[in-house]
């Protein structure tokens, strides 16, 4: 009866001293296949597809760590493009050559001098991790469940995300329907990555999946499109609705408890809400863009916010109320307002009268002052 091959693992070190150590401790269990370079790993990486996972120091002659791992992400293999890289950083690293790494598709992090604890529990947990994949894509039925739903969150992948959205959107244009998106991001999520390691930020990916499943209505589609990225598409809800559940969302998030090493972590997210115009031609995938705009305003004012714009055109009301007013005002429709001011300060003098009789101070004084010069202006 022949033996189960070993797993097979490529070591990529310019330092054969390191890619020893790697082959002496990983060697009673793996494979390891040696490379002292990037383009050398590159050659192995080609012309053997049994290779199950990677590591790979950082500065090396020729083809560096993250050429290496450019190459293998931009792919057209399929395995390429998912199979484990896990970057070897030095202890002199900074967390922003790990962010770098970790956007270009990075794995994992190991760092030297690394103990042998250590390599193996990587080498073991991502070894298992791509011979779970590879079952997966040997069977095209699994491979149809992988496209529509994150194993990970329980929530709707991005092909099944931008198909289903490109139904809607294409009702939405025949129908005249709302067609309202989100997306979130969790904050600093790749700063958590890389302190707190995969199996932690996998926790908090799954937590949030279950969050937003239990705040999100039934009709409404949610989906995890990448890596610490999620949109949702609201179905026959306006945007006072959308904001309210957004605004839920992050609180639901906010509220997310996580124990580790004796400490409470809780993590933030920030959402771009967006009501697009779409008497255009425009796709899912750019819409999706365009509310990525203020999903970005949301961070860069802080994070744990709603940044919401509406580009819907309204219909024109002959009688315009405070309270519809407000909400135009909210979504930046402020040209549809101008045509009713004279009605909305009608609206607002009995208001402001009530409040300067009852009120005391500076307060009724300003108050009052306002009534009057509006009431002047009419």
């Amino acid at each position: 009866m022949s033996e189960t091959p070993k797993p097979r693992i490529l070591a990529v070190d310019d330092s054969r001293v390191m890619r020893r150590a790697m082959s002496k401790v990983l060697g009673s269990e793996y494979d390891v296949v040696e490379a002292e370079h990037g383009e050398d790993a590159w050659t192995h990486l080609l012309n053997d597809p049994t290779i199950q996972v990677v590591f790979t120091d950082l500065s090396m002659p020729y083809l560096d760590g993250f050429g290496l791992l450019e190459r293998m992400r931009e792919s057209d293999d399929p395995h390429l493009q998912a199979l484990p890289v896990i970057i070897i950083t030095g202890k002199d690293d900074d967390e922003e050559t790990k962010q770098a790494a970790l956007d270009k598709g990075a794995s994992d992090f190991i760092t030297k001098p690394f103990d042998s604890v250590q390599l193996r529990a990587r080498a073991k947990a991502h070894v298992r991790f791509e011979q779970t994949s590879r079952k997966l894509s040997e069977t095209s039925d699994r491979l149809e469940k992988q496209a529509a739903v994150d194993e990970l969150t329980g929530l709707g992948g991005r092909r099944y995300f931008c198909k289903a959205a490109e139904e809607q959107l294409a009702y939405a244009r025949r129908h005249g329907t709302p067609f309202i998106l989100l997306r979130m991001d969790l904050d600093d999520f790749n700063r958590l990555f890389i302190n707190l390691g995969k199996e932690q930020a996998e926790a908090i990916l799954r937590q949030t999946g279950k969050t937003l499943q239990g705040l999100v209505r039934k009709e409404d589609m949610v989906a995890r499109v990448g890596l610490a990225k999620f949109a949702m598409l609201f179905r026959d809800a306006d945007m006072n609705d959308a904001t309210d559940t957004a605004r839920r969302i992050l609180e639901g998030i906010q509220a997310m408890a996580f124990h580790i090493n004796g400490h409470e972590l809780h993590v933030t997210a920030s959402i771009g809400l967006l009501e697009p115009a779409i008497d255009g031609d425009q796709t899912i995938e750019e819409l999706i863009g365009e509310t990525e705009i203020y999903l970005n305003k949301a961070v860069e004012a802080g994070g744990n916010q709603v940044a919401v714009k509406s580009l819907r055109k309204y219909p024109v009301e002959k009688t315009l109320s405070v309270p519809a007013a407000m909400r135009l005002l909210e979504y930046g429709h402020t040209d549809a307002i101008l045509p009713h001011m004279q009605s909305l300060v009608s609206q607002l003098l009995p208001l402001l009268d009530f409040l300067a009789r009852n009120l005391e101070g500076p307060a009724a004084e300003n108050l009052a002052t306002i009534r009057d010069r509006l009431g002047e202006g009419g």
